[in-house]
């Protein structure tokens, strides 16, 4: 009896078991129970009331066939509105909307075995009315003195928080997933749409048009993209000790970067992905290519590369034509059913107008890059329809139908064309032809120092017309360290600019509604002493392509959708280009100029 009461807080000695829970228990009158007078308690009994009561998990007992209960703090905080009603009351009693349930519980341990439940959905009025409660739950038999089982232990720990938000996170990637498959849907219903109203049209002009109409979804697209990205990043950032958001966010980035991906395809077809073309020597390039091609193909693929010991230099963008050249590897892999030879091979080639046929590039000097395969090669029909868009005879979930289309939007935007010959039994070829550059080869590009992302007293303006997007770029850079200022449009960021509060940065749409438009912000800011650097964002950039398809010159542009850490490294990259521009020009005595924007 004395370490009963010691238990229940009775010996000033063990004020570790004080608490409201042995209040009540040592107050309560247990003789109309089956556990009798609280002085008579069984040892084993005492025991499973000292261990309840120590735990700061949720534990209840249920002593005997009825299953009287006696609980600690923690589960009367699970209880809610049924605390301390439920105290020494019968389990069946005390939840009678899960009778039947805890009957199981109660027969199945004074049998001698255990329950254990992961996630357990049960329907619970705990405060006057039904809620749906989601529970791990853990039973045990207690034994008497003489060990028999004479009641239940039962471990309870609400999961409903963590059931629920995973829920909602199924749904914010079901509904993106969904949203991706509807723009599948719609792209390729209006380039099927299309394709069959131009039938008679020469194909380049089909291809055009269907270039023009799948650019301007895919503008669209990129801005509900960055919307979803933008969130989830900040979501990740807010809860970084959160293992379960992270890896439902991490699922959810990744339906994003496929949804990202698809829109630079379509933009790649459309001629509107934005280049950054520099002067290249294709056997640097290809030396260094090598590695990552074989990894990419496999081992049972033999790649044979011939590359001239000085071919001519080519000014092309060199991710994009990584991804060209990838592209099509893959696709002589997969037409090889991932066995056998393909070759590579770089050529110096000059051709006349005899050679071009009716081509619409012009005689001359061109680096040839051709990728052959001995696969099983396609018909006619096929290699008619192989460059357009969303076209694939591949099984189901193995392609999108965008890699050749992707491949001849680049090379046709980089000057160049494309060539495709097959034969079924025989293998396809792919020829790709550049022109040649006469200008010197870049110098390899700088690492950046990703060390130093976050800001620094910068304070930048946020200028866009979509909410979802402008909110979620505020939050980023908030994130990041930087004093943000947002404008729903030009006119707003003009009233800010003008009203004399120190910007470091803008970073703006490239196309919104308004008086002022962005290019017209961005060449007040250029013409000020010193000038205000700015970045541009957009989803679809035809608006700042110069006539030759590249990025107009002084334009520093991000491209929808983006990750935290590309706008991290852009906004550190153009307020150091800013920098260095102020110390070069601080011997001039004019302002910059504008924009020259096509």
């Amino acid at each position: 009896m004395h370490r009963l009461m010691q238990m229940l807080g009775h010996d000033h000695g063990c004020e570790g078991w004080r608490g409201e829970m042995a209040q009540r228990i040592r107050k309560f009158d247990w003789s109309g129970t089956s556990l009798g007078p609280i002085d008579q308690w069984s040892k084993s009994l005492r025991a499973a009331v000292q261990m309840l009561l120590a735990s700061p998990v949720p534990l209840v007992m249920l002593w005997g066939r009825a299953g009287h209960m006696v609980y600690n703090d923690a589960y009367s905080v699970f209880a809610g509105g049924r605390h301390p009603s439920l105290l020494g009351t019968p389990v069946e009693e005390g939840w009678p909307e899960v009778a039947e349930f805890n009957r199981n519980v109660v027969d199945t341990c004074l049998a001698g075995a255990t329950l254990s439940y992961r996630d357990k959905e049960l329907l619970l009025f705990r405060n006057g009315a039904a809620e749906d409660v989601w529970m791990d739950l853990y039973y045990s038999p207690v034994v008497e003195d003489d060990g028999s089982p004479a009641g239940v232990i039962a471990i309870v720990i609400e999961t409903t928080e963590r059931v629920v938000a995973g829920r909602r996170q199924q749904e914010a990637e079901a509904s993106l997933l969904q949203l991706t498959r509807k723009l599948e849907e719609r792209v390729a219903e209006a380039v099927a749409a299309r394709i069959e109203a131009e039938g008679q049209l020469r194909q380049s002009q089909k291809m055009e048009a269907i270039g023009a109409l799948t650019g301007g979804v895919a503008h669209d697209f990129n801005n509900v993209l960055q919307t979803i990205s933008g969130n989830l990043q900040v979501l990740a950032i807010q809860e970084r000790g959160n293992e379960n958001v992270q890896r439902r966010v991490s699922a959810a980035a990744a339906a994003v970067e496929r949804g990202a991906t698809l829109s630079s395809q379509l933009l790649a077809f459309a001629r509107r992905q934005p280049l950054s073309p520099t002067v290249v020597n294709p056997r640097r390039f290809f030396g260094g290519f090598a590695e990552l091609f074989q990894r990419a193909l496999g081992e049972r693929i033999s790649v044979q590369m011939s590359v001239p010991e000085t071919p001519w230099l080519i000014q092309v963008d060199r991710n994009q034509l990584e991804n060209a050249v990838l592209n099509l590897a893959i696709n002589s892999r997969d037409a090889m059913n991932g066995d056998g030879r393909l070759h590579l091979v770089v050529e110096n080639v000059s051709l006349s107008a005899t050679d071009l046929g009716d081509s619409e590039i012009a005689p001359g000097d061109y680096l040839r890059i051709t990728v052959r395969d001995e696969g099983r090669g396609m018909t006619p029909d096929v290699l008619a329809r192989a460059c357009e868009p969303f076209f694939t005879t591949k099984e189901v979930g193995r392609g999108t139908g965008l890699g050749l289309s992707m491949v001849f939007g680049f090379v046709r935007q980089s000057g160049g064309h494309l060539a495709i010959s097959s034969e079924v039994g025989n293998g396809t070829t792919v020829q790709m032809h550049f022109p040649r550059s006469n200008g010197p080869e870049a110098a390899s590009d700088k690492v950046e120092d990703e060390s130093r992302i976050g800001g620094s007293n910068e304070t930048i303006l946020v200028v866009e017309d979509d909410a979802g997007v402008r909110a979620s770029s505020v939050d980023l850079l908030s994130e990041l360290g930087y004093d943000v200022l947002q404008a729903v449009n030009g006119d707003a960021a003009m009233a800010i600019l003008l009203s004399g509060i120190r910007v470091d940065l803008i970073f703006t749409d490239v196309v919104m509604p308004g008086l002022v438009q962005s290019v017209e912000v961005a060449a007040w800011a250029r013409s000020r002493t010193p000038p205000i650097p700015v970045l541009f964002t957009s989803g679809h950039t035809r608006d700042i392509l110069s006539k030759s398809n590249v990025l107009a010159p002084a334009v520093i542009l991000l491209q929808k959708p983006y990750q935290p850490q590309t706008l991290a490294l852009m906004v550190r990259k153009a307020l150091a280009e800013s920098k260095q521009a102020r110390k070069h020009d601080s011997a001039d005595s004019g302002p910059a100029g504008p924009y020259n924007f096509p």
